[in-house]
């Protein structure tokens, strides 16, 4: 039987649990997560090799305008892409894309779009179990910020745990849960593990508020901060305590991301410009080519790369 190909986002629980989700549903699955800027070039890699799948399923990320095209001239059954950034929304021109940002006063993300899919072309129990469905809200309310009272507390916690135990025992570990499990609840062992974690990020977050530059980028005031983990969670804070509209962190090994929470601020109109996108509140965008390098030769002024 052909494969089943997959290729999620890396930066964060809303692109580790559609691979949750294919493990409770297919067998055999090639799986690739990345950058949104590296989305096309894993998708060719997938297209030389089409006649191994049976399908591809993109989440959480997507293709370029001249892929979408391409992919609609070779075979448009081939592939289902699930992408919740309204920065894409162009390109549901074309029937394999579904960019949809929210639906029944509710925020979606890459998760509930490919699960909702999964449950209506693949019924499987996993699907029904009510811890499942919990697991999947905490993804959506922790991704999308949309949060209710009920869950947001656990939905943070969710997050946490996945930077504790790492994108692939955090997968690992979630699939053989739900084979198991009726509801979901944190272990005690979790929870000793949650309570020293946040104290850890309480102080990371602190420290690094100490080092926000302001400028002024695109006629928009910016706070600029380096921060390679909690990214969402100190960017709102930068914009809660700083007088900025828009808070900016720069991981220098993965993107870059923009947080806003003002009503009529659109990180898009920063994001876009320097090859990104994403929701009104929340983007990023890929770093520029060969900036480690750059780096380098602005610390040292005689470099012959080898």
């Amino acid at each position: 039987m052909k494969k089943i190909g997959l290729i999620t986002h890396i930066a964060d629980v809303d692109g580790a649990f559609p691979i949750v989700l294919a493990n409770l549903i297919f067998k055999d699955i090639e799986i690739i997560s990345c950058e949104i800027e590296e989305v096309d070039e894993y998708v060719e890699t997938f297209l030389k090799r089409r006649e191994e799948f049976q399908k591809l399923y993109i989440v959480d990320v997507n293709v370029s305008e001249e892929m979408a095209k391409k992919l609609e001239q070779i075979d448009a059954s081939f592939v289902e892409i699930f992408d919740h950034h309204i920065s894409r929304e162009n390109l549901n021109i074309y029937p394999f894309i579904h960019v949809i940002d929210s639906r029944n006063g509710k925020k979606e993300c890459g998760t509930t779009l490919f699960y909702e899919y999964l449950k209506n072309h693949y019924p499987n129990s996993y699907l029904e179990n009510e811890g499942l469905k919990e697991l999947i809200e905490l993804v959506r309310q922790g991704d999308t910020w949309d949060f209710t009272d009920t869950y947001k507390e656990k939905a943070n916690k969710l997050g946490t745990l996945y930077g504790l135990y790492g994108r692939e025992e955090f997968i690992a570990r979630y699939t053989n849960l739900i084979k198991q499990m009726e509801r979901f609840s944190f272990t005690k062992e979790e929870e000793f593990l949650l309570e020293i974690e946040e104290g850890r990020i309480k102080r990371y977050i602190e420290e690094k508020l100490e080092h926000v530059k302001k400028a002024v980028i695109e006629g928009i005031k910016v706070g600029i901060v380096f921060a390679e983990a909690n990214r969402s969670l100190l960017g709102h804070r930068m914009c809660e305590e700083e007088d900025i509209d828009i808070a900016i962190v720069i991981h220098v090994n993965r993107s870059v991301s923009y947080r806003a929470n003002k009503e009529d601020t659109d990180v898009n109109t920063i994001a876009k410009v320097y090859g990104g996108g994403g929701h009104k509140h929340a983007g990023g965008s890929p770093l520029p080519e060969h900036l480690k390098e750059k780096i380098i030769e602005s610390i040292f002024h005689d470099v012959v790369w080898k």
